[in-house]
């Protein structure tokens, strides 16, 4: 067994250890867990993520113990431990160092995590091309991979081979409630580097999070910005105060490639406070600017890549996404 192998390993039963306390007793043992993470953490993505925790562990009345407790107690063990350590240790760690070493060798653009659109298009390339697409990013030690899935989850199958292929690696599939149904629940329930999010455009969005909280699978929620409507519900707190009875762990606003960049800045601005100020039991996110700025901490570039469906590949350095020269051939190439 290799050094790294054993470094997983204790870091795992540390954490399933910790994931049994937080649910006797959340705020003592998420507060001892924190600071047993941020002494022994090595990443600056890793130190940064875990003294923002700290900072927000140390208001013993904030909503973030709820949203945990409710996430160790509902969510299967063996998810949040392999999700977390694919997250943190091999996306934000050891794969980070090594992420760095292959950028400043070879002087090529890598972002740490990249997104693949597979929503169903006439030219849509075909799922063999993500494949080998998803194999070059691991040579690159890219661990971390988002779909964005098709209305009616069309590709599920190859979904669930993919994963489990790369056990080590994270992925987050954005779905349409109209896809899921409990045989696909089922069968997800035992990938544990999944976490699903749900989009809350989509109809009876609540009847689905009911179902994928039935199955303890890891999800979070997520909102495409692409009018003026949906950013206003956003930034008056409407969104996220109708997630709270759902329980997601974080609620994504994903500004669309048309949205006015003014309303996009804004978004990002409300996100990234809110979550400071620990108004509610879900952590807001800014999908794409702190998929960026976590970039900026991983390789010192600011990018982050978007495959669409044709192949073709956009690139975002802040708020949103255009189109740039690379395709999906050779991407990692």
């Amino acid at each position: 067994m290799d050094q790294e192998s054993i470094t997983r390993g204790i870091i795992s039963g540390i954490v399933d250890h910790y994931i049994r306390e937080i649910a006797e007793d959340p705020n003592r043992s998420i507060r001892k867990l924190l600071d047993m993470a941020e002494r022994t953490s090595d990443g600056p993505t890793q130190k940064i993520c875990y003294q923002m925790m700290q900072q927000m562990a140390a208001d013993p009345n904030s909503p973030y113990y709820k949203m945990i407790h409710h996430l160790v107690t509902y969510t299967d063990a063996q998810t949040i431990n392999n999700f977390g350590i694919n997250l943190g240790h091999n996306a934000w760690t050891f794969g980070c160092g090594n992420l760095r070493r292959i950028i400043s060798r070879n002087n090529i653009p890598v972002s740490w995590a990249v997104i693949i659109d597979r929503r169903q298009t006439a030219d849509r390339i075909p799922f063999s091309e993500i494949r080998d697409l998803v194999n070059r990013g691991r040579k690159h030690e890219v661990y971390a991979w988002l779909i964005y899935a098709s209305e009616t989850l069309d590709e599920w199958d190859d979904y669930a081979v993919l994963f489990r292929e790369h056990s080590d690696s994270v992925f987050g599939v954005i779905v349409d409630s109209e896809a899921l149904n409990e045989q696909i629940a089922e069968d997800a329930a035992s990938i544990h580097n999944l976490m699903f999010l749900l989009n809350t455009d989509s109809q009876d969005w609540q009847q689905s999070a009911i179902l994928l909280s039935e199955n303890k699978l890891l999800y979070s929620v997520c909102r495409f910005v692409d009018s003026k409507k949906r950013a206003d519900e956003i930034l008056s707190g409407v969104w996220l105060e109708q997630m709270i009875p759902y329980h997601p762990v974080m609620a994504f606003a994903i500004a669309a490639d048309s949205l006015n960049a003014e309303t996009a800045h804004n978004i990002k601005e409300y996100m990234w406070n809110t979550r400071l100020e620990q108004i509610y039991p879900v952590l807001p996110a800014d999908l794409i600017s702190d998929f960026v700025i976590i970039n900026r901490l991983v390789t010192h570039q600011d990018i982050l890549y978007r495959v669409n469906p044709d192949g073709s590949v956009h690139k975002a350095t802040s708020l949103q996404f255009s189109p740039c020269s690379l395709t999906v051939s050779n991407l990692f190439s």
